[in-house]
Formats: C-alpha cells, structure tokens, sequence
C-alpha cells in the first residue's frame, strides 16, 4: 500500500511512469540518481510518447538493469538479465493484454496525457502490480531478499 501511495504522489508531481519505477527502487536503495531520473523521460508515454512501448516495461528493464547489468569495462552483464527481462515482458503482456502504452490505456490523446501530465487510473494499478511482479523476479534470480 506504501508503494501505491509513493507512486500516486510521484504522479501528481509530474512524473511518467518509467520514472516513478526507476525512482520507487533508488527510494528503496536510499540514493537519489537525477541525471538517471531525467533520462528516463525518454521512455514517458511509450518511449517519446510515441505510445509504443509501455514506460512500465521499459522503467522495469532498467531496474532489472541495475541489479544485473554491466558497470563498466571490466564488468560483465550477468546471464540473469535478459531471462529476467523476458519473464517480465511475458508476464505483463499476459497481464494486460498488449506492451504497447496507447493500446494498454486506450486513450486516443496520447500527447495530452505525456505532456499535461495526466495518467489514467489504469496506469496506477498496473504500475503497482508490475512493481511488485519486478520483485518477484528479483527474489526468485536471487537478486533481493524478502
């Protein structure tokens, strides 16, 4: 339920749903990345708000990243990554039907919500439910405790 509180406030102030993903797990790891926040306007509205692909999966890619992704030269991306991101994107075109953001929301002006910053009540529960999903996942690949 705190979760969902997080991410209506965030919403309300302005912020897209990639975001709002990106900024509940820095919250949860206690930092604060705003160059990381700003580039992930990039993925509001469906990637430039063309309403392709959802900010959810794409904003859950990137926490998926943080956990299992390359750091540097001598770093490696660990094998987990994409298994993880491919569970993920399975699940929630289960869940919801499509991966693309103006068919999840069916709203045909997509560029009033994006830039006025209005995001239907669908967006908020499922950006719960996908939150948690990305949990999941991490907990099962060993990634996070309880």
């Amino acid at each position: 339920m705190e979760d969902a509180f997080d991410m209506f406030r965030l919403a309300s102030q302005g912020f897209c749903c990639s975001q709002i993903l990106i900024m509940m797990e820095l919250k949860k790891r206690g930092c604060e990345n705003k160059e990381l926040v700003k580039s992930m306007t990039g993925l509001c509205g469906g990637i430039g708000g063309s309403g392709k692909i959802c900010g959810v999966i794409s904003g859950g890619a990137c926490i998926f990243g943080f956990y299992a992704g390359k750091s540097d030269s001598t770093d490696v991306k660990d094998e987990n990554l994409n298994k993880m991101i491919i569970e993920y994107i399975e699940w929630f075109e289960n869940e919801y039907g499509s991966c693309d953001c103006e068919e999840i929301i069916q709203m045909d002006n997509l560029e009033e919500i994006t830039y006025n910053n209005k995001y239907p009540v669908k967006c908020g529960n499922l950006m719960t439910q996908s939150y948690k999903k990305v949990k999941s996942i991490l907990k099962e690949y060993g990634y996070i405790g309880d």
